[in-house]
């Protein structure tokens, strides 16, 4: 193994506080991995909040890997060196269980890198060893473009459901049980999705049956932590400057959001909306200012805690900076605005998501653009002289008009805004996710969604506003690997080894079915087999409800029983 990428290791270990060491005798070996760089693994709060879980069950150790840099790959064909842990740098092919967690699709391609740079198989049925696993985000949505590298899922929330995996692994290990009948025992778990146990039937791009075999559940009941404050609250366990958000420790302080956009999985996917206890917030962003000086409060609608102007106040107190992962349009008032100067902020945050009326009802968004302008009226007297706006171009029944509508909106907000004010727009492609009304709808055509972001640009040039977007190449193929199925997996691993390009000849037809098709309503979808609690039928009224342009009030949590999940 090689030396000098040992010493790497060690020496961003060495800027590390927090990195927890354990005895691996008589415990699960985990080796978390996220499938991206250090600095960007890091920095992710799902990956950090899952190793500080797993460390905290008494029979399990758990050590992190990452992809390594692409200045590091020749040190490891040069010395045929295997991936390693960090933080006892033992190669993963020893551990017991390697756990990815993928909170985003465009990482799927590193995983088939990542197990041959440790020595391990691809593919689950040419491997008996170790055991592979995925959880997060988006094998949460659709777990299929990963089945067959993958001997199960975890799907859902980790807590209350990592512990139950663990008992049973070692259980199977006491008793030498073989793989398959490892599997068997972890697939009693409802949360716990053995891809290998099911078969598949294909009509062209359609799914025609799934088979359930060898005596395996039919539905896939994901994990929800009703009561988070039984568990850690989420932060950054390990802190360390060298990540994408230098200087800064997250704390999640709520998860879920009540609201409903019709484009949002994470907005689904999370319900109910939970809040944390405040004393426990308070105590965790208190951690982080001692650590860090700066806390980053995270959640799907962390405006919306109901503490979170005292949790701010508390910040100011302690002399530190507070940030927010997201700001709702409508909760912003001259107080709010006024803590937010006071606690650090620096750039104001807002989602309009559409550039129209029309289209932020089509999508369920819930304001206006009077509201909107009221808001950037309020920022500007408040003293902020930067903003970042997102949209989302190519949505459901949208038009040119639509479109532009973002260019013309935005130039309100220019006029509106500080004089000599930095306002920067990022537009991105609507991609249709697993698990939101949207999940029928198809991408829209890659030709059209560069036309209109060529547009928006063209009619923004001369205003001073920076505008970024992703390319309707890059959403195209988030897309496909959102919306596919487990053939994608030859895609994944080819591109893996010769990129994208060369991975899509022969599958041209496939991919773009897959990624144009308009689905039916009774169609199986290749996430049917899961189950987050939202009834399908209720995505389905609020397609056509969209589609209609009808709006859909926020969740009423413990008094409404419409999507199923309460």
């Amino acid at each position: 193994m090689s030396w000098n990428l040992k010493k790497k290791a060690r020496e961003l270990l060495s800027k590390e506080s927090g990195t927890v060491y354990k005895e691996h005798g008589g415990r699960l070996r985990v080796c978390l991995v996220y499938p991206n760089r250090y600095g960007l693994g890091m920095a992710n709060l799902g990956f950090q909040a899952v190793y500080g879980l797993l460390n905290n069950i008494d029979n399990c150790v758990c050590e992190r890997a990452f992809l390594p840099e692409k200045e590091d790959l020749p040190e490891y064909e040069r010395t045929g060196s295997q991936l390693f842990s960090f933080e006892t740098q033992t190669p993963l092919r020893e551990f017991d269980l390697i756990a990815f967690s993928a909170p985003f699709e465009d990482d799927y391609f590193n995983i088939p890198v990542i197990l041959k740079l440790a020595g391990v198989q691809v593919r689950s049925l040419d491997r008996s060893g170790p055991l592979v696993a995925a959880g997060g985000v988006a094998v949460g949505l659709n777990p299929e473009p990963l089945a067959l590298f993958m001997d199960f899922f975890l799907v859902g929330d980790a807590e209350g459901a990592a512990q139950p995996v663990i008992d049973r692994l070692m259980d199977c290990r006491a008793k030498g049980l073989g793989k398959h009948e490892t599997l068997k025992t972890l697939d009693s778990i409802d949360w716990v999705f053995v891809p290998s146990f099911y078969e598949f039937e294909y009509d062209g791009i359609h799914i025609k049956s799934v088979k359930a075999l060898d005596g395996a559940k039919k539905t896939v009941k994901a994990s929800k932590a009703r009561d988070l404050d039984q568990f850690p609250v989420p932060q950054s366990f390990v802190y360390t400057p060298c990540t994408e958000l230098p200087d800064t420790y997250c704390v999640e302080a709520e998860r879920g959001c009540p609201r409903g956009c019709r484009f949002c999985a994470a907005g689904f996917l999370y319900l109910p909306p939970r809040m944390r206890e405040e004393k426990k917030v308070a105590e965790a962003v208190n951690a982080g200012l001692k650590r860090a000086g700066k806390v980053g409060l995270v959640g799907t609608a962390v405006s919306e805690y109901p503490a979170i102007k005292e949790i701010l106040k508390r910040g100011i107190d302690e002399g530190g900076t507070i940030t927010l992962s997201s700001l709702r349009l409508d909760e912003l008032d001259n107080e709010f605005l006024a803590l937010l100067k006071e606690a650090g902020y620096r750039t104001i945050t807002l989602a309009p998501e559409a550039g129209t009326d029309r289209m932020r009802d089509i999508v369920n968004k819930g304001i206006t653009e009077d509201e909107i302008m009221e808001s950037v009226r309020l920022i500007a007297e408040a003293g902020f002289t930067r903003l970042k706006l997102y949209f989302l171009v190519g949505l459901p029944e949208e038009t040119d008009e639509d479109a532009l509508g973002i260019a013309v909106l935005t130039k309100k907000i220019r006029e509106a805004f500080r004089k000599g004010g930095e306002i920067i727009l990022s537009v991105n492609p609507f991609v249709p996710k697993p698990f939101t009304p949207f999940q029928w709808h198809r991408f829209e055509d890659a030709g059209v969604v560069d036309r209109r972001l060529k547009m928006i640009k063209r009619e923004l040039a001369k205003t001073g506003v920076k505008v970024t977007d992703m390319s309707a190449k890059e959403a195209f193929m988030q897309a496909f690997l959102a919306r596919a199925d487990r053939r994608a997996a030859e895609i994944i691993e080819k591109a893996s080894e010769s990129g994208w390009k060369r991975a899509m000849k022969g599958m041209e037809s496939f991919i773009e079915e897959s990624v144009y098709s308009v689905r039916g309503r009774d169609e199986i979808l290749p996430w049917d087999i899961i189950d987050h609690g939202v009834k399908k039928g209720y995505f389905w009224k609020e397609f056509q409800k969209g589609l209609e342009g009808k709006q859909t009030p926020p969740c009423d949590v413990g008094n409404c029983v419409r999507c199923g999940v309460c």
